[in-house]
């Protein structure tokens, strides 16, 4: 959950200007409410058809918040904050079946910006985004501790497989093998599996000490320029071994 933040209208106003473009503004005022949204979302029906839980109400709290600009209070933001992040997976369930196609993730995504804009983000969230600039990754795993793991499931891959390996900052490699950060944390031994695969598939593979999490939960956040870190973090490691592809397992 997040804490309660003083409202400042300007940046939210800033951050509504800056994020207005013609597709959105199209999504936001086009809808004909017809409800067809309605039952393809997993809250609506999960709370007694709540019709606050329709995608389309669900839009249009971010179309007030476009309209309200700098006209916005606690009470408001409260409200947004609890609708694009409490009510809103963006899993576009609701875009598949809406005739006009409007993009309710999207929309829901621009809503948590704005809120990013008050510092209104969940407290589990912004953690994580420390994470990612502190250690480039969401689970808090060190350089030493990555490159630990990885020499450790290779010992264990060689148990089964004495010629298998698990290369790390190989150049020009064909495959740089990004991952999501619980499995060195939690799931060490899927790296080993899925070098095993490399391994009998004759892959040019490696692995990179840096730039190695492919997941982006500050995409999720609303945090744009978060986000666009993270995902830097994985090209800058692409580039620097002059790897020609990236599997991205997340």
């Amino acid at each position: 959950m997040a804490e309660k933040v003083a409202v400042d209208p300007q940046a939210f106003k800033k951050a509504v200007d800056e994020k207005t473009n013609a597709r959105l503004k199209m999504w936001l005022e086009i809808c004909a409410h017809c409800g067809l949204c309605a039952d393809t979302c997993h809250f609506y029906l999960a709370n007694d058809r709540d019709p606050k839980l329709i995608p389309a109400v669900k839009g249009k709290k971010v179309l007030e918040a476009f309209k309200k600009k700098d006209k916005i209070d606690e009470a408001f933001l409260e409200e947004l904050y609890w609708t694009v992040y409490g009510d809103c997976t963006m899993c576009r369930r609701c875009t598949m079946f809406c005739p006009f196609g409007i993009d309710i993730a999207t929309i829901t995504s621009t809503g948590r910006g704005l809120c990013v804009s008050q510092g209104k983000v969940p407290e589990n969230l912004v953690k994580t985004i420390e994470s990612y600039y502190e250690h480039g990754n969401q689970m808090e795993v060190s350089e030493e501790d990555w490159i630990d793991t990885l020499q450790w499931m290779e010992e264990e891959l060689q148990e089964e497989l004495p010629g298998a390996t698990i290369p790390i900052d190989k150049k020009g490699a064909n495959l740089l093998y990004t991952v999501n950060a619980r499995e060195p944390k939690f799931y060490p031994m899927d790296i080993s599996q899925a070098a095993m695969v490399f391994y009998l598939a004759g892959e040019d593979w490696t692995m990179s000490s840096k730039g190695w999490d492919d997941t982006n939960l500050a995409m999720f956040a609303g945090d744009l320029k978060a986000a666009g870190y993270v995902s830097q973090l994985v090209r800058d490691a692409a580039e620097e071994l002059e790897v020609k592809r990236v599997a991205i397992t997340e």
